[in-house]
């Protein structure tokens, strides 16, 4: 599933985004969140296979990628680990309802593995916090 419309004026080199989450409650809100910051070429995926698939057709093709860690099949862990065999390059941002102890792991293997992470976002994803990662993409 995805949603394209024309592009806007957005804090991202690469304006393509890519969320992965197994929860259609949180991908519609992740994508009306982006949509209110100026993002407009948003594809959603509720889960890990069908997008690294999407990333190994064309991993340059995306410069920002939200991920939520728990997913039933590939979790996050996993889709990270896959994600960065095969070169992608766009922003990172860690999605999850987990404790803190989780993120901060998650992000440490992010790191680990050369993404270049934004940071975490605990779920419900607030509309600020998600503005305040983005404002660090150069």
């Amino acid at each position: 599933m995805s949603l394209h419309t024309s592009p806007q004026a957005t804090p991202a080199p690469n304006k393509k985004v890519l969320v992965v989450d197994d929860d259609r409650f949180q991908l519609d809100a992740i994508s009306e969140a982006l949509h209110s910051l100026g993002l407009e070429d948003i594809t959603l995926s509720d889960n890990g296979d069908d997008a690294l698939g999407l990333l190994m057709a064309d991993s340059s093709s995306f410069g920002l990628m939200l991920c939520d860690l728990q997913m039933p099949g590939m979790d996050g862990f996993q889709f990270m680990e896959n994600v960065s065999k095969n070169g992608f390059s766009g922003s990172l941002i860690i999605v999850s309802g987990q404790s803190s102890d989780v993120l901060h792991s998650a992000a440490l293997v992010a790191q680990l593995r050369r993404f270049s992470l934004l940071g975490t976002l605990r779920k419900p994803v607030q509309r600020s916090v998600l503005a305040k990662l983005l404002a660090k993409i150069h």
